[in-house]
Formats: structure tokens, sequence, C-alpha cells
């Protein structure tokens, strides 16, 4: 039996992260003719993504580490804006609740497992993967324990807290090393970029908005 390829599961991960955070954000409340847009929106970027990097056009070939991390930070900041200077997203991501936020990173263990496979294979280096893969479902398992606890009204802050920390530094170490140390054994092209520039920007963005709250709630 072939394997499958590693870009097609990226992009069939991509897809269900789709469909994971269109419910997730619509759990309590239902989005109306936003959830459709929003569906558009992202169903185009990954359309763009694909194209770009199953061609190979997105990068060039021999672009270097620190250019390819600024290039990280900056889809990073792009998303943000476009995320808070659209009145309608603006409203609905300020208003999840904490447990939406927490649950949104729940799909992540998907997508560690997924590296963990890869790894096995040698698509990716073998202890980037693992460590990855790890990192990538503990962030994912942690984010649903938070919104267990919050939801079950025990220790649910503290909890919270703990898996935005442990989130964000495993999706700022990943992007770190991805760009300034494996860059030049995968390249600019890798089935690993369908992860770093749609699903990796969005977590950031939930992490740092659930952070926002929870320090606007007291103790």
């Amino acid at each position: 039996m072939p394997n499958l390829s590693p870009a097609l599961t990226m992009l069939c991960l991509d897809l269900l992260m789709i469909v994971y955070t269109l419910w997730a954000v619509s759990a309590f409340r239902p989005l109306g003719r936003l959830g459709p847009a929003i569906a558009v929106g992202l169903l185009g970027w990954l359309g763009l993504l694909h194209f770009g990097l199953s061609r190979q056009q997105l990068f060039p070939a021999d672009i270097s580490g620190i250019g390819f991390l600024l290039i990280i930070f900056a889809g990073v900041g792009l998303v943000g804006a476009l995320l808070f200077a659209v009145p309608p997203i603006r409203r609905l991501l300020v208003e999840l609740d904490q447990r939406q936020l927490m649950l949104l990173q729940g799909i992540r263990v998907f997508f560690g497992a997924t590296f963990l496979m890869q790894a096995s294979q040698g698509v990716l280096p073998q202890t980037f993967g693992i460590l990855d893969g790890f990192t990538h479902i503990g962030a994912g398992f942690f984010g649903l324990i938070a919104a267990f606890s919050l939801a079950a009204g025990v220790s649910g802050r503290r909890r919270a807290w703990f898996a935005n920390l442990f989130g964000l530094a495993d999706i700022l170490i990943v992007a770190s090393s991805l760009a300034l140390i494996l860059l030049p054994q995968i390249g600019p092209h890798h089935a690993m970029m369908y992860a770093v520039f749609l699903p990796a920007p969005l977590w950031l963005w939930f992490h740092l908005v659930s952070i926002a709250k929870l320090l606007r709630q007291p103790d």
C-alpha cells in the first residue's frame, strides 16, 4: 500500500482544522452569515498556500533562515491585522469564551501525531519530528484539559495559563528552529509549511487573546 503524500496529508489536516475551528467558535452562539465568510476566507488562503507550495513558487529556494523567520513573523502579524481590522471578526474573537479559546487548541493533537508519523517515515528529521510531535500533542491536550477545567470550575484559570504558555512556547520554538536550523535540510516548500502558514498563526493569536482575557480577570 503506497504512503500518503506528505503534502496531501497536511492539506487534509488543514481542512480538518478549518472545520474544527468553525465548530469551536460557533459552539455557544450561531455565526450566521459570518460562518460562510470565515470558511471562504480560510479555504481561499489554503488554496493559495497549496498553489504556491505545490509549485514551489512562494519563496526563493536559497532563502536564508533569518529571512524565512522574518517572513513567518510577518505572516503572524498579517493574520493578527486581518483578525482585528475586520469589525465582525474582531468582535467574534474578543467575545469568545475562555472555554472556546482553549478548545480551539485541541486540534493540535492531530498535527502532533502526524509529525510523529512523518518523523518515522523520514519526511521530517527524526529528532525534530518526535519533539515537535509530542509538544504539539501536549499543547492540544493541555488546551482540552483547560477547557474542561474551566467548564467544571476546577482550577480552570491556572490550567488555562499553563496551556497558553506551553502552547506559545511550542509555536515559537518550533518556528525558530525550523527557520534557523532545519531550513537547509527540508527547504522552504516542505509539507510542514502547511502548518506554519495557516494553523500556527491562528493558534498563536488564540493564545494571545486568551492571555489578554486572563490578565483582565481578577484572581
